[in-house]
């Protein structure tokens, strides 16, 4: 088939920047929006997954900055990506420690349970969608690598916040109130 161009465009610097701000706009309404969600659903427990994901953010910048790697616009929606990937992680551990909560356990178990039971699951998504980001970072080209390598860095940084800093924030939690106030998720 042969090919025909119908149309031709040269971009400036200015709208170039126009979509590196509003990129920017778009991700920042969207973590607004991730974190208000998790307030109002899920309460307390929503107040430590937004703990969780801002040391998330940290850490994701962190891996970034020691890969030398450049924020790009394709970078940057890695990034708002695997932030929806992080919460993923503490909704499917906060609905299993809800389901143990409903079955009567008490909210240490509940919390220990959820977490074991969240964890296969969690550990799936994640190895797939890194498995894929591998993929895009081995046959793409610049643009996409650099997704790639975002998308892996914030997957590898969402495991550990999501089971490790807010289990470690949950147990806090429970040792400063003996596991005598009951459980706001």
């Amino acid at each position: 088939v042969p090919l025909k161009v119908v149309e031709g465009r040269q971009i400036g610097a200015t709208m170039g920047q126009d979509s590196i701000d509003a990129g920017f706009r778009a991700g920042v309404v969207a973590v607004i929006l991730v974190i208000l969600t998790m307030l109002i659903y899920y309460r307390f427990a929503g107040m430590l997954a937004v703990g969780a994901l801002v040391l998330y953010v940290l850490y994701t910048l962190a891996i970034l900055a020691g890969f030398d790697a450049v924020l790009t616009m394709p970078g940057l929606a890695g990034f708002v990506l695997s932030i929806g990937i992080a919460v993923d992680a503490n909704v499917l551990i906060f609905e299993r420690i809800r389901e143990e909560l409903s079955h009567g356990k008490t909210v240490r178990t509940a919390i220990d349970e959820g977490f074991k039971h969240a964890l296969s699951a969690i550990v799936d998504s994640n190895v797939s969608t890194a498995l894929t980001a591998a993929v895009l970072y081995q046959y793409g080209t610049g643009p996409v690598k650099g997704f790639a390598v975002t998308l892996v860095a914030g997957i590898a940084a969402s495991l550990f916040a999501a089971i490790f800093v807010c289990r470690t924030f949950f147990f806090i939690w429970l040792s400063r109130t003996r596991g005598e106030r009951a459980l706001s998720i």
